[in-house]
């Protein structure tokens, strides 16, 4: 590993409903992490926590090792922890950071260093009671990124959330950040593309913000927030600059509901396959690009809506790589279970 500088950007992980980013996934939310640091020029150094494990977690079960991983990280100016997994699943590749790690981590960061906690699964696991004796800890509740961003310009802690211009800015600059250069599958030991995939988010919130699924926290977000097909281009075209060459159109609970009719009325609202057919074409049109996903549908929007649901399913068989997989949250199909 290279010497640890500026701000420690530890990734933890997630892997949420409408978002994934354990490897071989790269995660949204901790790009814009590093975004952040990157469109302010603050110097960083990006982990995950396979890395951790690695390199790290050995030291820290004699004293003598301890103090000298204590002394390595006293130059940080602050750290940045993801912990995003809630959903539980079985990994081959990575596993996403246990409670336990995360409180050892917190155990050897220096104490006078700043630590920002966010992800989904922090408010579960502070909601399960967990706390940490450190000072100098915040944990957001909003969205991490903002909360580190206006933590920077004034120092005080406050719950942020992002405008639709800092998403916009942070999604562009996080796609050439550490996060992506120096993650460990962007390339194999001989230079080759490595099986990184970049996970981008096409939008946020859900469709069914008044009548949720229970398993999912999308509509805690309340009414979808859109992205632009010009601005989910545009992080692509960076991306692919970054020599990533694996993406999938994700952060969408629908891919067929993305900028759909009559969302705040209907209770099926009316898909609209023109915004991403843009979206999905404009990404074909790039031929670095090899594999091309998406993630989520919702199989009650396609039953109501079978004419445009139709011109979208011709759309992704035209433009989405083998294997593609369309991930339907069905709850259960037993009448009894639903009542």
């Amino acid at each position: 590993m290279e010497q640890l500088e500026g701000w420690l950007v530890l990734d933890g992980y997630e892997d949420e409903p409408a978002a994934f980013g354990v490897p071989n996934y790269l995660g949204f939310h901790i790009r814009y992490i590093c975004g952040v640091l990157e469109s302010r020029g603050v110097p960083y150094t990006y982990m995950t926590i396979d890395q951790w494990r690695l390199h790290h977690k050995e030291r820290l079960s004699t004293p003598d090792a301890r103090a000298n991983l204590r002394s390595e990280l006293s130059d940080l100016d602050g750290a940045v922890i993801l912990a995003g997994a809630i959903v539980p699943g079985k990994y081959v590749r990575g596993t996403p950071i246990s409670r336990k790690e995360l409180d050892e981590v917190l155990s050897i960061l220096p104490s006078s260093s700043p630590v920002l906690c966010g992800g989904w699964a922090i408010r579960h696991w502070r909601y399960d009671g967990w706390t940490s004796l450190r000072s100098n800890l915040f944990c957001a509740v909003q969205d991490t990124d903002a909360t580190l961003d206006n933590f920077i310009s004034t120092g005080n802690w406050e719950h942020k959330k992002r405008t639709p211009e800092q998403w916009s800015r942070w999604a562009i600059s996080g796609a050439s950040s550490k996060a992506v250069t120096d993650h460990p599958d962007l390339t194999t030991q001989d230079g080759r593309a490595g099986p990184l995939t970049y996970e981008i988010e096409l939008y946020q919130g859900c469709v069914r913000f008044k009548r949720g699924c229970r398993f999912c926290i999308e509509p805690k977000k309340g009414l979808p927030l859109w992205r632009t097909e010009k601005d989910v281009l545009s992080e692509i075209t960076a991306a692919l600059d970054s020599r990533v060459v694996n993406v999938r159109i994700g952060g969408a609970t629908d891919i067929y509901t993305y900028k759909a009719e009559g969302v705040e009325d209907l209770e099926y609202p009316i898909p609209n396959p023109e915004p991403i057919a843009k979206v999905l074409h404009g990404a074909r049109e790039d031929e670095r690009l090899k594999i091309l996903h998406v993630d989520n549908a919702n199989p009650s929007i396609v039953a109501e809506n079978l004419e445009p649901s139709t011109e979208i399913t011709k759309t992704l068989v035209e433009t989405l790589s083998d294997g593609a997989v369309l991930s339907f949250g069905l709850e259960s199909a037993d009448p009894e279970v639903h009542e």
